[in-house]
């Protein structure tokens, strides 16, 4: 079947090619390329056939932002879960936990690339896809956000040498940073080397309380978690032209991390049972090292027609040692867990794609995806008794690789001046294998083929009307979402204390199945003139073989296992709006999401975590002759309730942020920039119930604290 189905796939290929080269037209065809230098970001929007957000180099840095996270928390239908001491969690319509494609110059980023960790310093643009395409990733349900870097040498305008050097403070820690970028030209070749020095501090307050009737249980549990974070990054890129056909480009970094992250708990009864360690403490540090390199080639031909290929390379070694000390009430040593481990992932990527415009409208494409990720890891668990003695032992290996190929078609159709189509079809494979001495090996195959539809309509304005232009939009597809190597992998990852319904152990299924989702989408836009505009659309998505968590008692022990669970249906409308009056521009964006879980009785049977609203109101002062630049955005998310996994229900209450800017401009080379986040709410709380016939509920509240962050920036 594989075979049959990788011929299939290949015969896009050739057949886009067949058609290329049956082109009879005599004289070529004239190309209008569209780039940031000539057009602003609104007007390629507006412009692109297919549904997408471009957020440009002045938005990436206009609030100073510390990470691309913080940037897109305020995009259109677009939020950011950033509970703490977890990984911030995209979400588009609602939708994360591998719903939402990352991708990084147009193929899907490598795994040590996070969204908190880089700086809006290295992007060049966001290109935020509410409809797949046949180029991109298929496996993006909700969506796809794909993170442009920025080209090698000085841009036209900047200056050569930059730095910027400040630090943020939260609760009274310093967290500095240092970013220094050189660029230059020598003929042919253009090169750029950025490197980062940056703290990241984040401490945690937080209490936890669990109340049970079978058997009675009132349990107030007090935690911090401080965690510090340095990272050191060196990343140069390349680009070379040695003819006017040719060029040939390379992106690359070196991180270093020191993770080093300490918890405290204390527990206070009042009645029940207490744990197995009232109060304990952990320790976790790691020096993660990640590598990626890049080398990319383009050839021009005559006729318009281009042939791009890129061969990727990403390799991430990690050694890791975490301490748990149990103790009882009186704070003497109970337990010991020694866990040392060293995952180890390395991954390659070879991709290519033929661009070729035929008979004065069409713009047709053809590519090829092929990739290998794999990851080896050990750990090795010791436990000692209070008096030191060793009690139990474990030595646990396992091997992971995943295969990866693609093909796609599209053709992109200019039908007239009021009508423009998109057409593609991509066929995506992966095949997911993996063995140790802990769990049954597995072999697991998913893919599935995605055919995409696009129309935009322009109705023709009158001669001579320079008002406001009206634009439609639909668009039909088909994505999935495949299980990843966690969920698959038959391991159980133990929690060290207090073992619950609302606190379990997790162990992957080698038996999921992937999600395919069918989707429609509506828009309507309006453009009053260069800054103003106004939009609303509405989505439908059908998913099948939906992945949910079923918590149970396995061996004694409570345990949450993914498992596919029927079907899902997810509903929603956006607004979005902007308008600029001399110095000042204000945006608004409002989202209301609807989901439904087939096999799940109601109330709340959403889809895990998808809140029903979210939105944003923000307003910037920017005047060239004033040497001051000021703004400001207010964000806020609903109420997220959902039944995801009957007899579980969750409830985070809303969250409301506010962050505000200034940038004082010393001159054309110096300027002070001042960013306060995170005020408006000073907590917020997270509820978890298991609701069966032993009922317990675990409630979560967390402190939340301002930062400030003071930056300098200088030109060179």
């Amino acid at each position: 079947m594989r075979i049959t189905r990788t011929a299939s796939a290949c015969a896009l290929l050739l057949s886009a090619h067949a058609s290329a080269c049956a082109q009879t037209a005599t004289e070529p065809v004239q190309q209008v390329v569209v780039s940031a230098a000539t057009i602003d970001e609104q007007q390629q929007r507006a412009q692109s056939t297919t549904t997408a957000i471009v957020v440009g180099r002045e938005e990436l840095l206009r609030q100073g932002d510390a990470s691309l996270a913080d940037v897109l928390k305020r995009q259109p239908g677009v939020t950011v879960d950033a509970t703490p001491g977890r990984d911030a969690q995209v979400r588009m319509r609602g939708l994360g936990n591998g719903y939402v494609a990352i991708l990084l110059n147009g193929l899907p980023a490598p795994s040590g690339f996070s969204l908190e960790s880089i700086s809006p310093e290295l992007i060049e643009r966001i290109e935020i896809q509410r409809a797949a395409t046949a180029e991109t990733s298929s496996q993006a349900v909700a969506g796809s956000i794909n993170v442009i870097m920025r080209r090698a040498g000085p841009a036209r305008g900047a200056p050569a040498n930059e730095i910027k050097a400040g630090s943020a403070f939260l609760r009274g820690h310093a967290a500095p940073q240092l970013l220094a970028r050189h660029s230059g030209r020598r003929g042919a070749l253009a090169y750029t080397l950025a490197a980062t020095l940056k703290r990241t501090v984040n401490p945690i307050e937080a209490r936890s309380t669990e109340e049970g009737t079978a058997p009675a249980l009132l349990r107030h549990t007090d935690w911090t978690d401080h965690l510090v974070e340095d990272v050191a990054e060196l990343a140069p890129r390349l680009s070379w032209q040695p003819s006017a056909a040719d060029s040939i480009t390379s992106q690359s970094y070196v991180r270093r991390r020191h993770i080093h992250n300490v918890k405290r708990e204390s527990e206070t009864l009042e009645g029940g049972a207490p744990t197995a360690f009232p109060h304990n403490r952990q320790r976790f540090e790691t020096r993660p090292l990640h590598l990626y390199a890049d080398l990319a080639w383009t050839r021009k031909f005559e006729g318009g027609a281009r042939l791009s290929t890129k061969l990727a390379g990403f390799h991430m070694r990690r050694e890791a040692d975490f301490v748990f000390l149990g103790m009882d009430g009186q704070d003497r040593l109970r337990a010991s867990h020694l866990v040392a481990s060293g995952p180890v992932e390395r991954e390659w990527t070879f991709s290519g794609s033929w661009r070729r415009p035929l008979w004065g409208s069409h713009s047709l494409a053809a590519g090829w995806e092929f990739g290998r990720k794999d990851r080896s890891e050990y750990r090795r668990e010791r436990r000692l008794d209070a008096a030191g003695s060793q009690f139990y032992t474990s030595d646990e290996d396992y091997f992971a690789e995943v295969d990866r190929s693609a093909f796609f078609v599209q053709d992109e159709w200019d039908m007239g001046a009021d009508w423009s189509a998109y057409i593609g079809l991509r066929r995506e494979d992966l095949r997911t294998t993996g063995q140790g001495n802990a769990a049954a090996p597995v072999d697991v195959d998913a893919g599935a083929w995605s055919p995409v539809f696009q129309l935009l309509f322009k109705p023709r304005q009158k001669q001579g009307d320079t008002g406001s232009r009206d634009q439609f939009r639909f668009a039909l597809g088909r994505t999935y979402k495949a299980p990843s190597i966690v969920q698959l992998m038959p391991r159980r990852y133990t929690v060290d204390n207090n073992n619950s319904a609302t606190n379990p152990d997790l162990q992957g299924n080698p038996d999921l199945r992937p999600e395919l989702a069918t989707s429609v989408d509506l828009a309507w836009e309006r453009y009053l003139g260069k800054a103003d505009m106004v939009s609303v659309s509405a989505y439908h998505k059908r998913i099948r073989d939906i992945i949910l968590t079923r918590i149970a008692l396995q061996g004694g022990a409570w345990t949450a296992t993914p498992d596919n669970h029927g079907g899902a249906t997810a509903r929603g409308l956006e607004f979005e709006g902007r308008i600029a009056r001399g110095p000042l521009a204000a945006r608004v964006n409002l989202a209301r999401n609807w989901s439904r879980l087939d096999s799940v009785p109601g109330p709340d049977n959403r889809i895990e975590d998808q809140p029903a609203w979210s939105g944003n109101l923000g307003l910037d002062f920017s005047a060239p002759s004033s040497r001051l630049e000021a703004g400001g955005t207010f964000s806020y998310r609903g109420t997220v309730a959902s039944r995801a996994g009957s007899p579980v229900f969750s409830l985070d209450a809303p969250r409301r942020q506010l962050d505000l800017y200034a940038l004082w401009k010393f001159d054309a080379q110096a300027r002070l920039r001042l960013a306060l986040s995170n005020l408006g709410q000073r907590s917020y709380r997270e509820r978890l119930v298991y609701e069966a016939a032993a009922p317990l509920a675990r409630t979560s509240l967390y402190q939340v604290r301002p930062t400030v962050r003071l930056v300098w920036e200088q030109s060179l």
